[in-house]
Formats: C-alpha cells, sequence, structure tokens
C-alpha cells in the first residue's frame, strides 16, 4: 500500500486472519468435529482463512473437546509426498508457533492433545496437531495469527455472546458457522464481521464467489465479478437531456 501510494495505484490487499469456527447448541457435534479439526490441520494450519478459534455453547464442551481431540489425534502427519499422511510440516517458524503455545500454558491454559515438537518424522519443521482450553479470548494464541495447526476451544454463553467472542479480533477474513437450523446458523452467519463464512461446510472459496477480508485482513475482493471490477475503472458519461 505504501509502494503504490506514490503514483495512486490500486492495490488488492488479502492479509492475515484469526477467524471463529461458531459450533451452535443444536448442531451435529460429532461432524461439527471432525470439520474443525481437519481444518485447522489442512496446510499444517498455514492458511490466513483457517479457523483457529473454536467457539462452544457452555453446555457442550464436555461434548465437544474429546470429539475435536480424538479427531486431531487421529490425523496423520509426515513426508507430504506420501499420499496416506495428512499433514505436512510447517514452512518455518516451529519455535514461534511453539512459543504461543507455551505462553498461553504458562498463563494458564490447558493441552488438551498435542503442544510439542514430536520426535519423528526427524526431518522437517513437524509440530503435533494441537488443540488448547481455558484460554482467555485477549491472550495472544486466541488473537495472532500462529500460521501452525493450533485450536484454541472458546465457550460462550448465549448467541450474542458467541458473535461478540467471534468479532473481537482485528481480523475479519473468513469464519464458519455450524448449526442444525441452516435458516438460524444463516443468521449468526450474517451477524459476523468477516468476508466470508462457510454455513455447515458450504464451501466459500471458489471462482465464482468473491473472497477477501473487512479489517484488518486487507482491502479489496478478488475472484467473481467483484474481483473483476478491481481492475476496472468507472467513467461516467452526461449528455444533455434535451
Amino acid at each position: 500500500m505504501a509502494a503504490a501510494s506514490g503514483t495512486v495505484k490500486k492495490v488488492f490487499l488479502e492479509l492475515g486472519g484469526k477467524s471463529a469456527f461458531v459450533v451452535l447448541d443444536d448442531a451435529d457435534m460429532e461432524l461439527a468435529a471432525m470439520m474443525a479439526g481437519f481444518t485447522v490441520c489442512s496446510h499444517a494450519g498455514q492458511g490466513c482463512a483457517i479457523t483457529t478459534r473454536l467457539l462452544v455453547p457452555e453446555s457442550r464442551m464436555g461434548d465437544m473437546v474429546p470429539l475435536v481431540a480424538q479427531m486431531l489425534e487421529s490425523v496423520p502427519y509426515g513426508d507430504p509426498r506420501d499420499a496416506s499422511k495428512l499433514m505436512g510440516p510447517l514452512i518455518s517458524q516451529r519455535q514461534k508457533v511453539d512459543g504461543y503455545v507455551q505462553d498461553a500454558v504458562a498463563a494458564g491454559s490447558k493441552v488438551v492433545t498435542g503442544g510439542r515438537r514430536p520426535d519423528e518424522p526427524a526431518g522437517g519443521f513437524f509440530y503435533e496437531p494441537t488443540l488448547l482450553t481455558d484460554v482467555d479470548p485477549h491472550a495472544a494464541v486466541a488473537q495472532d495469527e500462529v500460521f501452525g495447526p493450533v485450536l484454541v476451544a472458546l465457550p460462550y454463553r448465549d448467541v450474542d455472546d458467541a458473535v461478540a467472542i467471534a468479532n473481537d479480533t482485528i481480523f475479519g477474513l473468513s469464519g464458519a458457522v455450524f448449526g442444525g437450523d441452516v435458516e438460524r446458523a444463516t443468521a449468526v452467519a450474517r451477524r459476523l464481521r468477516s468476508g466470508t463464512v462457510s454455513i455447515n461446510g458450504g464451501p466459500y472459496y471458489g471462482p465464482d464467489a468473491p473472497f477477501g477480508g473487512y479489517k484488518q485482513s486487507g482491502i479489496g475482493r478478488e475472484m467473481g465479478a467483484a474481483g473483476l471490477e478491481e481492475y476496472l475503472e468507472l467513467k461516467t458519461l452526461a449528455r444533455p437531456a434535451g
């Protein structure tokens, strides 16, 4: 943006994210747990749109946390050239990812599963799929883009509280809502200050769907008609009405 300002060039910026995965009280907990666990392990967590904050009703935390932990523990990781491995290594910064986890633990958070650099495989910046609970929603691990397979589970009281927690971030790139009543889930999704939201697993990323963020997640959109409009300028022609 700074480089383009000298000549007033338009820029499209797709920046960071700290997306929320909101599980409503009527959701299929097993399906939501599977999706939440799978998503945070995709690209080893190195995706700006990945949902890394799991918001769960207080009354369902006891059900959801073991299900997510079981999913994460079943994720095979290793050499990405091996088709049987779901998750590969981090590109770099394994120490940074581990630092976020250890700082959270020092502040009172609990590691349900993962939370360490495994002994095997010996090569590569691997990090175990990790689930944290008892996390302060304002802690660094719940606010910063960790860029690793680290999921924080946050309880909420009611839907208003869930929306407030989800929106309490400088980012607004993506998100997800799972619920048994699709219309209710859609209503919650509309309240999230986020450029894209997946409802019950709906694919939000495609050539016909505009993609981009709110707030410090970026400016503009790519893909879809809005993505083409990023490269166009509007012109107004005016002639006498008579």
